[in-house]
């Protein structure tokens, strides 16, 4: 092992979703991820980016953020894409001379996983997945070509340790991988920067006062439901006039905008498109709730988000968000259910359930801030060291 001092490690980040010049928030979790292990560990970044064949190819990227690098290459998606990210990493591979590092951390199995899988080999040293994909749920999971699944079932048979954010999708991993070692799976939360996310000071709500419902996400009507949760606040319109809902995501917000106007709700909705992460804090913090509707989900980013601003969240129950989500820190609805959705969004706004804004809070510090995060990757760094055993080049599949 190359280790510093202090036990500070040396750590090679393969990204399979990572923000670029192509998508600049695909991925921005697992940048996160990786800059909350890089305030305990060295490493490098590397990212193959498929660009549109439409679209020209950016100049490749290599930025120096002290404890952490960033190489991004940039290339021509064609189908299979695997092939070329494969071949693009193994070629920054081969611009270093001696193995420097420790261990090397995927994020997400594909399509990164076979150049990830043949460097661990060739090097000899630890692999370890994080994994975020909702693609290992039964729902999702058919959907996958054959190939691709070989290829995912591969890379995390070959890992020595897999960490999915939530035990619910540690669970749909274990059935799609085919694996049952309870000890291979160790969940970790997505990270929460609270040095970003914080409560509003001294706020108070007033009686009469309009109640500010917030929702974030991708405005993907097929996982996310923004279509449903309008039509939920068209039934609360029925019933009150003392709320709004701000709608905010990266994807194409035309549609929703088109389904507020058809059903005449501009006055308690507004839909807007991509912000920033300094104004998505800015818009928890003067938020009194965070609403979800989804299909299913993981454990979404913007729960612990909001915990962290210290307000509430109301959610369906879907994938794992029941595992923190629980009384006192929000509601849970049943997916689909527009009844129940806006039964609980009227009781709210009526000021009948009431929320701990520093309990929410201490419960976002000590479960997802960047100190615990990089405390539970430090530990599964020294467990997947420990339990490395050289791997043959007879087991190293060709998917």
């Amino acid at each position: 092992m190359t280790q510093t001092t202090a036990n500070r490690l040396h750590i090679l980040h393969i990204a399979s979703w990572y923000p670029s010049k192509v998508h600049g928030t695909l991925g921005n979790f697992v940048k996160r991820h990786i800059e909350a292990i890089s305030s305990m560990h060295t490493g490098a970044v590397w990212y193959a980016a498929p660009c549109p064949t439409d679209q020209s190819i950016p100049q490749n990227s290599l930025r120096d953020f002290g404890n952490f690098s960033e190489h991004i290459v940039y290339f021509n998606a064609q189908k299979p894409v695997v092939r070329r990210v494969t071949r693009e990493l193994l070629c920054l591979a081969e611009q270093i001379n001696d193995q420097p590092f420790d261990l090397i951390h995927l994020h997400v199995a594909y399509p990164a996983g076979k150049a990830a899988r043949l460097l661990a080999t060739r090097w000899n040293i630890p692999l370890v997945v994080t994994e975020h994909w909702t693609a290992y749920h039964s729902e999702q999971s058919h959907r996958l070509p054959f190939w691709r699944r070989r290829s995912m079932r591969a890379t995390l048979q070959q890992a020595q340790l897999i960490c999915p954010v939530s035990s619910d999708l540690a669970q749909s991993i274990k059935r799609f991988a085919q694996l049952e070692q309870e000890e291979k799976f160790c969940v970790v939360p997505n990270v929460v920067d609270t040095d970003l996310f914080q409560p509003q000071p001294s706020k108070i709500k007033k009686p009469g006062e309009v109640f500010q419902w917030l929702h974030i996400s991708s405005l993907a009507d097929d996982q996310k439901n923004i279509s449903g949760l309008i039509r939920t606040v068209q039934r609360v319109r029925q019933n009150s006039d003392q709320f709004h809902v701000q709608i905010v995501g990266d994807g194409n917000p035309q549609p929703h905008q088109k389904l507020v106007d058809a059903l005449g709700l501009q006055d308690c909705i507004t839909v807007h498109g991509e912000i920033s992460l300094d104004q998505v804090a800015e818009k928890m913090r003067n938020a009194d709730a965070l609403l979800l509707f989804s299909r299913y989900e993981n454990f979404p980013c913007v729960i612990p988000e909001a915990w962290a601003s210290g307000i509430p969240v109301l959610s369906t129950d879907v994938g794992g968000i029941s595992e923190h989500l629980s009384i006192g820190r929000g509601a849970l609805v049943e997916s689909e259910n527009e009844t129940a959705m806006a039964d609980t969004m009227q009781r709210w706004i009526a000021g009948k359930d009431s929320f701990d804004c520093d309990a929410l809070r201490a419960h976002a510090v000590d479960h997802f801030s960047v100190d615990a995060v990089a405390h539970a990757y430090s530990n599964v760094y020294t467990k997947a060291l420990e339990s490395n055993e050289p791997i043959k080049s007879s087991q190293l599949q060709s998917a």
